[in-house]
Order: C-alpha cells, then sequence, then structure tokens
C-alpha cells in the first residue's frame, strides 16, 4: 500500500471507531448503568487512541491535542492543506 493510500486508510479508521466511540458515549448518558454499553465504549475508546497514536506517529497531529510541545512548535512545519499535492 502505497504511503497516501495507508495514511488515507488509517484516517478511515480513525474516524470510523471515533464515530463507535461517540455513539457509545451518546447512549451512555442515557443507560449508565449498562454493563455491554460500558464494556464496548471502552474497547473502542483504547482502540481510538491506538489508531490515533499510530496515525499521528507516521502523518502528524491531527489536532491540537496530538502536539508534542517538547519538540517547539513543529506542526507549522507540515505542508498546510494547499500547498500538498492534489492526491
Amino acid at each position: 500500500m502505497s504511503n497516501t493510500g495507508e495514511k488515507q486508510q488509517l484516517l478511515r479508521d480513525v474516524q470510523n471507531v471515533a464515530f463507535l466511540v461517540k455513539e457509545a458515549q451518546l447512549f451512555l448518558d442515557t443507560h449508565p448503568e449498562d454493563a455491554n454499553a460500558l464494556s464496548y465504549f471502552d474497547y473502542y475508546n483504547k482502540l481510538l487512541d491506538t489508531l490515533t497514536a499510530e496515525y499521528e506517529d507516521k502523518f502528524g497531529p491531527l489536532t491540537v491535542y496530538g502536539i508534542k510541545a517538547n519538540d517547539g512548535w513543529s506542526w507549522i512545519e507540515q505542508p498546510w492543506p494547499w500547498e500538498k499535492e492534489a492526491e
């Protein structure tokens, strides 16, 4: 898989799992004692953390929360969206 293909697939995976986590969170807002829902939320929330970390290690931060300040403000050195080649 090309680097671009890997990046797109990993981003899709992050987005899909983030959707699952959000839906579980909304369900838990009205069913906070549901053990199965809590387990589901915990599993996918950990998976989201893992996928997000993998994406950010390979391709840079997805959000401001993924920035590692000990590297300075290095994310600014990445190409802006309009500077990237058309994919």
